[in-house]
């Protein structure tokens, strides 16, 4: 908590989402040694009208394979995911829309959407989690995001917003105002921290995409957030460095699974800091060093650290990492962390 309200720490913290940790032994060591639990929940729940959702599971060579059909009377959109065996994150092989007539039938999907409030199931998770870790208002992606990840996915939208701009900004607009119900229902709430899954990367939203059409959103809930006295996280794991000043002006209070320049990103967590000096960075744990050992780590941290302001970086388990390796590299994460 210090950290996420950027106070002086003595140690650096180290969490894990909890659906990345598998309850067991290993789990309750690293509790022990420190590991935070980062949990998620909503505090609202929606109810679609007019729209009857038609499901069937079976397998893709030899993965879990989800079809979803999406029936209104404008028209039918349909989906198509592959479920990961380890961590079963799921993942969109075929997206709702696949061609221009797809927008208006989504456009429908949106509009018949009801949001409400679900706040008591959010305080019981609350009372379950305790202290053990940190419990998040998880929000909807911000509707560009939504669009690009889970809508129709980049290589449609960014030929269409590039070719046909009044169809993704029709949608926009309805999403936006559907957002801010939502965005209404979350400053309302409990809940002390609020976070979104937007997965910023330069490379699927440039700077010029991102400045029209996400800057301004965020902007607009952050506002409402923090006059409410919420902490805004945005979960952004890629490229940020031609992203880094549009970020900079941006209301967000935590950059979460920040992604190291030596597991794929391109801005160094320092100029970040330098860049970002209202905002703590959440950074995601490199998957390779799983393939490395005790001393290497150790080694890594001490670099690390050296370099970062202190009370305003940690490190998270935020993306999934081997299976025939985590448990050894998080122990010795823990120690390492621990140790500085």
């Amino acid at each position: 908590m210090s950290i996420l309200n950027r106070k002086k720490v003595d140690k650096i913290p180290f969490a894990a989402y909890s659906f990345l940790l598998p309850r067991g032994e290993v789990e309750r060591k690293l509790r022990k040694k420190g590991c935070l639990i980062f949990h998620f929940e909503r505090v609202y729940a929606l109810e679609m009208k007019n729209v009857e959702i038609w499901q069937k599971e079976g397998l893709e060579k030899g993965r879990k394979c989800i079809l979803r059909r999406f029936c209104t009377p404008v028209g039918n959109l349909e989906e198509k995911i592959l479920v990961d065996p380890g961590y079963e994150s799921q993942w969109i092989k075929e997206f709702l829309i696949k061609k221009p007539q797809d927008y208006e039938i989504m456009k429908f999907i949106v509009e018949n959407t009801i949001y409400y409030p679900n706040y008591e199931f959010f305080q019981q998770a609350a009372e379950d989690l305790g202290d053990d870790g940190i419990l998040f208002a998880t929000i909807d992606r911000t509707p560009f995001q939504r669009i690009l990840y889970e809508l129709a996915g980049p290589e449609r939208l960014l030929v269409d917003v590039l070719e046909s701009p009044d169809l993704v900004e029709g949608l926009l607009e309805i999403l936006d105002k559907k957002m801010e119900e939502v965005y209404q229902i979350v400053a309302d709430s409990p809940a002390s921290m609020v976070h979104t899954w937007d997965n910023v990367t330069e490379d699927m939203t440039p700077p010029a995409l991102f400045q029209r059409y996400c800057l301004p959103f965020y902007q607009k809930v952050g506002k409402l957030l923090h006059d409410r006295g919420k902490i805004y996280l945005v979960h952004m794991d890629g490229k940020l460095r031609h992203l880094e000043d549009l970020i900079a002006s941006a209301p967000i209070d935590v950059v979460e699974s920040f992604t190291l320049p030596d597991a794929g990103g391109n801005l160094e967590v320092e100029e970040a800091q330098k860049k970002w000096p209202e905002k703590t960075i959440i950074a995601n744990i490199p998957a390779y060093l799983c393939f490395k050992e005790e001393e290497f780590i150790k080694r890594y941290f001490e670099e690390l650290i050296s370099k970062v302001e202190r009370n305003r970086f940690m490190v998270c388990l935020s993306e999934d990492l081997p299976h025939d390796s985590w448990k050894k590299a998080l122990i010795s994460i823990s120690d390492v962390l621990n140790s500085l």
